[in-house]
């Protein structure tokens, strides 16, 4: 064999050897490439998950706020409402009050007792409590004090103008009363 030969069978070996390499370089990136995109694909669905989770618990709060507010409108509606009513709840107590020996056992009055009985009644149905305040000590998240009077208790109320009241926990309407200083 000649120089020329061999040099000829050198390059081919080396070609081959370098069209392999090439190969295997393109086979590599092709490997690289396909990684690069499943990964990125993979990146895309996580963010698709992360989002999706976001928003779903965006919509929970959502209904949630939806539900409180809801609750709340009633609350205030019905509180509106009721302290309307309260005032002519206390105008009976006070004619039941203020009406004379005589007259407590005459059918008019015996209808007055049992309209009250019944407003009563009827705002229990409504989780709306009335609480007597005489004797108590004063509780300024409960009472407003519109006088008082020097007597050796203090803050002790011996009267109570208007009665307070609870509707579904909360107080609907504080107490009007008079106590000892």
């Amino acid at each position: 064999m000649s120089d020329k030969d061999k040099d000829s069978i050198l390059e081919d070996d080396i070609i081959d050897q370098m069209e392999s390499e090439l190969d295997q370089i393109d086979e590599t990136e092709k490997l690289e490439e396909q990684e690069k995109k499943e990964s990125e694909k993979q990146n895309s669905e996580d963010k698709t998950k992360e989002i999706l989770a976001k928003t779903l618990a965006d919509f929970d709060n959502y209904k949630k706020r939806v539900e409180r507010d809801k609750k709340d409108m009633i609350f205030f509606l019905k509180a509106d409402i009721l302290k309307n009513i309260l005032p002519r709840i206390d105008d009976i107590e006070r004619i039941i009050k203020n009406t004379p020996d005589d007259l407590k056992w005459n059918g008019l009055f015996e209808g007055i007792l049992s309209l009250e009985k019944k407003l009563l009644t009827d705002l229990e149905k409504l989780w709306v409590k009335p609480f007597n305040s005489i004797w108590e000590t004063v509780n300024p998240d409960l009472h407003d004090v519109m006088t008082t009077v020097p007597w050796k208790e203090t803050w002790i109320i011996f009267d109570e103008f208007e009665k307070w009241y609870l509707l579904e926990g909360k107080v609907l309407r504080h107490a009007k009363v008079i106590v000892w200083a």
